[in-house]
């Protein structure tokens, strides 16, 4: 068999000393005066959340519709917050954008500006030319002749 080897200052498990009866006993009952009150105290704990809990049942049944709805308008009022945030992102950034290319900034200077007028033009001539597919109609309104209209 073999010898086993072991660090300096280490024992053998079987050569170790046991820890007596005496010292068993004080540890329990260490154990015991700490873990009694804690014990205690988180079944106290549970008692009250039941009672709270069957106390508030009630209520809670009772304004339900109350409740639902609110946190409805929370949710969507939540919602709504964050979709204008981003529009005002959204808008913010473009703005920069165009004030950026008009003012010439990244080296695009004043082509830029000018692309924005063009575009702007082309969108004029487009609605324009769109308008005259459109069926006129022309209404004449006269003023009706009572005794106020006459002076």
């Amino acid at each position: 068999m073999a010898q086993e080897t072991f660090l300096p200052g280490e024992e053998p498990l079987r050569r170790r000393q046991r820890p007596s009866g005496a010292a068993l006993l004080w540890a329990s009952l260490a154990s015991a005066a700490l873990g009694g009150p804690l014990l205690a105290m988180m079944g106290f704990t549970l008692m009250a959340s039941l009672t709270l809990l069957l106390v508030a049942s009630p209520l809670l049944l009772l304004f339900s519709p109350l409740l639902f709805s609110a946190g409805f308008l929370l949710a969507a009022s939540t919602v709504c917050f964050a979709a204008a945030s981003a529009m005002a992102l959204a808008g913010a950034s473009a703005f920069a954008w165009l004030i950026s290319a008009v003012r010439g900034g990244g080296g695009e200077g004043p082509a830029a500006a000018l692309a924005l007028t063009e575009s702007g033009r082309q969108v004029k001539t487009q609605l324009g030319d769109l308008g005259g597919h459109l069926p006129q109609h022309k209404v004449q309104v006269f003023p009706a002749e009572t005794k106020v209209n006459r002076g």
